[in-house]
């Protein structure tokens, strides 16, 4: 009994309800220098890292708001309760920012964001390096690689914050007379900021006059945030501001087959002034699983579609000894529980499972195969439970009503 309880006690809650599919956690938020930055989210004195990443968290999903990624390379990373799925044929990941367009073709406010996708290897809850890779755009090919940027801070809030590149480049942040705060994040005591990425090719164009400009920032193709309008012109979510998993590459530029996404990392692409308009900078709102359905007035994760074991395989193949993270095996499984009380869960190879009350009696044990699963414990009653697959453990609510 008191072993069952340790053994329980070590694992973590699931949900019996259906999940959202919008990301649950912001794991970090480090803008770069930017007019936005210090107001989408409000930095407030004390604030530090953490408190500005829960503050993200509350504009992009409660508030349904954005948050700023400021200049070039700054950044947020987000989780989600459940792994998007990768669907072939389909764009998986949804989007939000504030790009619009001006009734021309890609044209109108587009300041595209570099998107990267990273599937959770080890089952540890967190994105390791190893577990990164980019989703390569339309302008992947036209981009310069391996950049970096380095930003140093000004003696004072009032001055331009200067930056220069690998490349032999270098320009400015500028202030605008309409954003008077800080640019520099606030909560960061460093001296200087330094991201490394890719950098998208500029999309600016004065249309007007050089006494009376008119910047468009024109939209790519596909594959980026903020890139193109949140809705389509029935109201539906715009397929342009979706992401399709299957875009993944690996460092070495090679085409990857991910079974889904556990997080998204989401950068500032275009390192750019545009005159009065300031810096391309980035916004984001929520990040979705595209592949939802509706459940009364909420939209929820469609349950049905899980990972093809197959290529959950074949991708740890590959990939489960990058960087020296264990391949995914039994001791790693993750399991849902459906709101109509299916478990469902892929194994990667055979296993026993078996399911105990809150009292520690086993009620179900049955020994399973390779692949995808679904256990049936709808006729069990309302209570806590206990699976044991493997090595491995998982509390559990069952909650019919």
């Amino acid at each position: 009994m008191n072993k069952l309880l340790i053994f329980a006690a070590a694992v973590a809650a699931l949900e019996a309800s259906a999940a959202s599919p919008v990301h649950n956690r912001v794991i970090d938020y480090s803008p770069a220098p930017g007019q936005f930055v210090n107001l989408l989210p409000e930095w407030e004195e004390g604030d530090d890292a953490a408190a500005m990443a829960a503050k993200a968290l509350q504009a992009m999903t409660v508030d349904e708001s954005i948050i700023s990624l400021g200049g070039w390379g700054g950044s947020v990373t987000v989780g989600f309760e459940r792994t998007i799925v990768n669907v072939p044929g389909k764009r998986d990941i949804y989007i939000e920012g504030n790009s619009f367009s001006n009734g021309t073709a890609n044209a109108g406010s587009a300041e595209p964001g570099v998107v990267w996708v990273a599937y959770d290897i080890n089952g540890n809850g967190e994105p390791d390096d190893n577990e990164w890779f980019e989703i390569a755009g339309s302008e992947y090919g036209n981009s310069q690689l391996n950049y970096r940027a380095t930003y140093t801070r000004p003696a004072s809030a009032s001055e331009a914050i200067g930056w220069t590149d690998n490349y032999g480049g270098s320009g400015i942040i500028d202030r605008l007379s309409f954003h008077k705060q800080d640019y520099w994040p606030l909560w960061v005591d460093a001296s200087t900021l330094t991201f490394d990425g890719i950098r998208l090719p500029d999309n600016s164009e004065n249309q007007g006059t050089e006494s009376e400009p008119y910047y468009v920032l024109t939209a790519f193709d596909y594959g980026y945030a903020d890139n193109q309008p949140n809705l389509d012109g029935n109201g539906n979510y715009n397929e342009g501001a979706k992401i399709d998993i299957d875009w993944a590459i690996d460092r070495d530029g090679n085409a990857v087959h991910l079974p889904g996404v556990d997080f998204v990392r989401i950068y500032t692409g275009i390192n750019q002034f545009n005159g009065w308009i300031g810096e391309c900078s980035t916004e984001v709102g929520r990040v979705m699983n595209a592949h939802i359905v509706s459940q009364g007035n909420s939209e929820v994760v469609d349950e049905s579609i899980t990972v093809d074991p197959k290529v959950l395989a074949d991708f740890l193949e590959k990939y489960g000894d990058n960087g020296g993270a264990e391949a995914l095996t039994t001791d790693d499984v993750r399991v849902y529980l459906t709101p109509s009380g299916v478990l469902r869960f892929t194994l990667v190879a055979p296993a026993v499972l078996n399911i105990y009350d809150s009292l520690g009696a086993r009620r179900t044990a049955q020994s399973l195969g390779a692949g995808a699963q679904e256990v049936d414990l709808s006729s069990m009653p309302n209570g806590v439970y206990v699976v044991a697959i493997g090595k491995s453990a998982h509390k559990i609510m069952i909650n019919k009503r």
